[in-house]
């Protein structure tokens, strides 16, 4: 039987991928829009093209991040060494890019971060570790 903290683990990871998934999508939409805004104020083809050729790089970076956070939720989900390694090493990233919370603190600021040392801490844990596969 799965611990109840290895559901809340998935769920956490699914809903961070939801919100990279929506952030890859605007971040699409937004890139177009700007191409073709720049299309019709007939500004320079090369600034239209880089801002569409950058809108596209940076929207599947982001889909490759929810990816990476729905594989982790996945692999939680289904206790595989794998998964667990593969949360660890994104709450890490998450948590390091985490530390301008520390310069304006603010209650809800803290909520991801505190999580993610929550999950490092227990996903560390030897006895934890042993009951993935």
């Amino acid at each position: 039987m799965r611990p109840i903290c290895f559901t809340m683990i998935a769920i956490w990871f699914w809903l961070r991928s939801l919100i990279w998934i929506l952030l890859s999508l605007g971040l699409a939409l937004a890139s177009g829009l700007t191409g073709r805004i720049l299309s019709a104020l007939s500004a320079g083809a090369g600034m239209q093209h880089f801002l569409a050729s950058l809108g596209t790089f940076l929207s599947v970076v982001v889909g490759i991040i929810a990816v990476l956070n729905a594989a982790a939720g996945l692999g939680v989900w289904l206790m595989k060494s794998w998964g667990r390694i593969l949360a660890i090493v994104l709450a890490a990233l998450s948590l390091a890019t985490s530390i301008r919370v520390l310069l304006h603190p603010h209650p809800l600021n803290l909520i991801r971060p505190v999580v993610d040392v929550a999950i490092i801490g227990y996903l560390m844990v030897p006895s934890v570790g042993a009951k993935f596969s």
